[in-house]
């Protein structure tokens, strides 16, 4: 299989689907974008619980505010620079 990565339209910032063995997430996008993320991932026929991980590039609320919903979705775990833990953990309250 070759790599793809698909483009999620999730407010003001965007996500992506990297599919190759496994299949991770970059970016949660802005809030409340579970049903696009989930009209997303129908699109290109991937099951949520075939997410592995999402990957946060940065804790600002644009690419983090629906990253909890997602991981209550999926199951995948999330990971993110250790500086960037106290936003992703406000934003979880």
């Amino acid at each position: 299989m070759s790599i793809k990565i698909h483009h999620l339209p999730l407010g003001v910032n965007d996500g992506y689907i990297i599919q190759d063995k496994g299949v991770i997430m970059i970016d949660g996008g802005a809030p409340h974008k579970t049903k696009a993320f989930m009209k997303g991932l129908a699109k290109i026929s991937i099951e949520p619980r075939e997410l592995q991980l999402i990957i946060l590039t940065h804790g600002h609320w644009d690419h983090i505010a629906s990253a909890k919903d997602i991981k209550e979705i999926t199951g995948a775990p999330i990971a993110m620079h250790l500086r960037e833990k106290d936003r992703l953990e406000n934003s979880l309250k």
